[in-house]
């Protein structure tokens, strides 16, 4: 390994382990949740996706805060640094209250909207409920992450997020089931251990932030300083946006599988879960690349940055490859874990989910790319260009192929003349297609970013 190689590495690995623990969690979380039935998989999995509607909102100040406490401890401005780590707290927590509110006011409203049954909205709602009483909490924990990681430290956020999967593991099993003494919550119990993981991570940190043990030290002033925040949204709005547009497709999208129906939902959402080990190791060279090449911006050395882009594209290539013959060769045994033998729908939705691995299998390595190109545009704190290629991407490429394909369409003879055309039906692939169409579109968001990567404009953003 060279140098780049090996600072890309230190900084990925604890990304990496840190998404591992995540990523076990969701699977925990699923198995569990799986053992009550495909309604609680339903359920939770669409209630999951309501929250994820929240996170362009929470995308916005950490992806800012990262852009911007890298530049400024690439040009080692430690004031600077400090002021914009506390000004992203403040408006953490000030947009994680009414997004609190949006999900206990409207959250029955929304699963009723993508398509779900009225027993999926009753246990979904439920289940919504107690995740979004924590959302302030989860604002102010998620852009201290991107702060530490945009300093250079992904080791500490590696150790609460593994201490807080723990938490949440244990309370999991105590709570979905009732043991102990604990009340059985079902998969309710699923929303309280997480939100309670959460908030023992975060008085840790906030402990850790205050006792200056980390790389960034937090001096509360108590003051709303403009500019700063200013500073931090202008580069982070355009993140929200795109994240918002992401979010809204995918609600799009997720409407589309659910209108497939119960089985295939839940086909998808175990599905989901196992694709999720397989970008661990893009998760950790995005969080490496972005705060690489915006301390690289920082310290003036662009062509530094671009050789830091490149080395990440190998990396990340190598383990995707990896991942991709693990999805296609043993799909089956990836997913029966997930499942309950005795569940009536058993073998349909080991079926579809085994369909699903191998589709998506196809498409990891440019999914890798996906992750270290975007991260490094949002590290330069260019949020604009992946802003714009979500909006093309993910509307013409996935959810426009997936509805057409999915549902079939006719079209009626008619005269052109002296011609006569006789007419055409397509007979819907159902779900199936809605996996083909995901998998085309990462093959062109990777093309796309590719192509602004190289034009290189990138290296000249301010922030």
């Amino acid at each position: 390994m060279d140098e780049i190689q090996r600072r890309l590495w230190k900084l990925a690995w604890p990304a990496i382990m840190g998404n591992i623990s995540q990523t076990l969690l969701n699977i925990v979380d699923t198995i569990m949740v799986g053992h009550v039935g495909a309604l609680a998989i339903a359920a939770v999995g669409l209630g999951g996706q309501v929250s994820w509607f929240m996170m362009p909102i929470m995308a916005a100040v950490a992806t800012g805060s990262l852009a911007l406490i890298a530049r400024f401890v690439g040009a080692k401005d430690e004031e600077n640094a400090t002021l914009a780590l506390e000004q992203s707290l403040y408006l953490a927590f000030l947009l994680g209250v009414p997004v609190m509110l949006f999900g206990w006011l409207f959250g029955d409203d929304i699963l009723r909207i993508m398509g779900a049954s009225e027993s999926v909205v009753r246990l979904g709602y439920e289940y919504i409920k107690v995740l979004f009483a924590f959302y302030p909490i989860r604002f102010v924990s998620f852009t201290t992450m991107a702060a530490l990681r945009g300093a250079g430290d992904t080791k500490t956020p590696m150790k609460l997020g593994i201490l807080m999967n723990i938490i949440n593991a244990l309370l999991d099993y105590l709570l979905i089931f009732g043991k102990l003494g604990f009340p059985k919550l079902g998969p309710v119990g699923a929303a309280w251990a997480s939100g309670i993981g959460i908030t023992a991570a975060f008085l840790i940190g906030s402990y850790l932030l205050l006792s200056g043990k980390l790389v960034l030290k937090l001096k509360l002033s108590y003051s709303f300083h403009l500019e700063m925040a200013k500073r931090i949204l202008r580069v982070g709005i355009p993140t929200m946006v795109e994240r918002g547009l992401f979010s809204f497709y995918n609600f799009l999208y997720m409407s589309i599988v659910t209108r497939f129906g119960t089985v295939a939902l839940a086909a998808h959402q175990v599905g989901l879960r196992v694709e999720s080990i397989a970008y661990m190791p893009a998760f950790g060279f995005n969080v490496a690349t972005s705060a690489l090449v915006g301390q690289n911006l920082g310290a003036k050395r662009p062509d530094r940055a671009e050789r830091t882009v490149y080395e990440a594209l190998k990396m990340v290539g190598l383990f995707m490859t990896a991942m991709a013959f693990i999805l296609i060769a043993f799909p089956r045994y990836l997913v029966m874990p997930f499942l309950s033998s005795s569940d009536p729908n058993y073998s349909e939705v080991l079926r579809l989910a085994a369909i699903y691995l191998i589709i998506v299998g196809i498409s990891e390595i440019p999914l890798g790319w996906v992750f270290v190109l975007g991260g490094a545009l949002r590290g330069a704190g260019d949020t604009k260009s992946p802003m714009y290629i979500t909006a093309v991407s993910k509307l013409l490429f996935r959810i426009v192929p997936a509805y057409i394909l999915g549902f079939g369409f006719t079209i009626p003879a008619f005269d052109l003349g002296p011609l006569t055309f006789p007419g055409f039906t397509l007979h819907g692939l159902g779900v199936i297609a809605a996996w083909i169409a995901m998998s085309l579109e990462t093959f062109t968001t990777a093309g796309l970013l590719w192509y602004v990567f190289k034009r290189g404009k990138w290296k000249y953003v301010k922030v």
